[in-house]
């Protein structure tokens, strides 16, 4: 539970992710599934039920890939042996499911349009919450993620985006998107980079 999370110690949490990893790895082996894309945000979904209040505060994943640890975090451990079974948890996110999955993706680049559908109706409700949607860098060059970048801005909506910049996707990451943020990531690990944090 997000709740009990936010109690841990730094110690903790890393103990916590290193249990979230071998469950996922040990269920998985058994079950199948989506393996690489869950080991990679570990520490990301924990830092996200860390940092906001949620089920208040709205998560939007973008693909239901990556929703394993999300799914172990939200009360949902006891049942995660089920995984992709008839009659067990399912291997996406469904709002059936639980509180804390907001909206059910299961492709790429659809959760920006839906927070800021999301962060639309919050806004109209008169509701005082933060909606995050978090995308990859591969479904951030999708057409649709581009179009609900450009609405967001129109909008000035309060809506926050996280972008998991992994430099991984199913197929290879092409375009110029692709080629800037390869630039970011150059930058980020020059030693000049390195030296100017060091000094900050």
């Amino acid at each position: 539970d997000p709740e009990q999370l936010r109690a841990l110690t730094t110690e903790q949490m890393q103990q916590l992710a290193e249990e979230i990893r071998r469950e996922i790895i040990e269920k998985v082996s058994v079950k199948g599934g989506h393996l690489a894309p869950n080991l990679g945000v570990v520490e990301l979904t924990m830092a996200l039920h860390y940092v906001f209040d949620t089920p208040k505060d709205l998560l939007v994943w973008d693909i239901g890939h990556q929703a394993y640890v999300h799914k172990l975090l939200t009360g949902r451990r006891d049942r995660f042996h089920t995984i992709r079974q008839f009659g067990g948890l399912s291997g996406y996110l469904r709002r059936e499911e639980s509180p804390y999955d907001v909206f059910g993706a299961s492709h790429a680049s659809t959760s920006i349009s839906a927070a800021l559908g999301l962060a639309a109706a919050r806004d109209l409700q008169g509701e005082q919450r933060k909606v995050v949607a978090i995308i990859g860098d591969g479904a951030l060059t999708g057409g649709m993620a581009l179009e609900a970048i450009n609405n967001a801005g129109s909008l000035k909506k309060n809506l926050i985006v996280v972008l998991n910049d992994n430099n991984k996707s199913i197929s290879d990451n092409v375009g110029a998107i692709n080629h800037y943020l390869g630039k970011l990531r150059q930058l980020q690990t020059s030693r000049s980079y390195q030296r100017l944090r060091e000094m900050a």
